[in-house]
């Protein structure tokens, strides 16, 4: 795991739209902080339909297809569980942000 602790980019949610962000940044050489609840909003869903190459897999099977592709990237940093994150201060146009466990 990457222990950078200043970020270009930090993503909320580690889901589809997150992880399809994440990835364009990485691609970007960006560093990407991704912090993620594990809580996707179909997680209730068995399977995906009308996701193209992906149709009747299983949503979960999805997300860890995609993060270990992910995890590829040496610039991305994964948090597995939600922490408060608050603003602190920012100088010119960094923001600086603290995650409180």
């Amino acid at each position: 795991m990457n222990t950078r602790t200043v970020f270009d980019v930090i993503v909320i949610g580690g889901s589809y739209a997150g992880m399809a962000a994440a990835l364009q940044l990485l691609r970007a050489l960006r560093s990407v902080l991704v912090v993620d609840a594990g809580l996707p909003r179909n997680r209730f869903a068995s399977h995906s339909y009308g996701f193209l190459s992906q149709d009747g897999s299983g949503p979960q099977d999805i997300v860890l297809t995609a993060r270990k592709q992910l995890q590829m990237y040496p610039t991305l940093t994964w948090i597995d569980r939600w922490w408060s994150i608050s603003r602190c201060g920012i100088k010119r146009s960094v923001f600086r942000y603290t995650c409180d466990g």
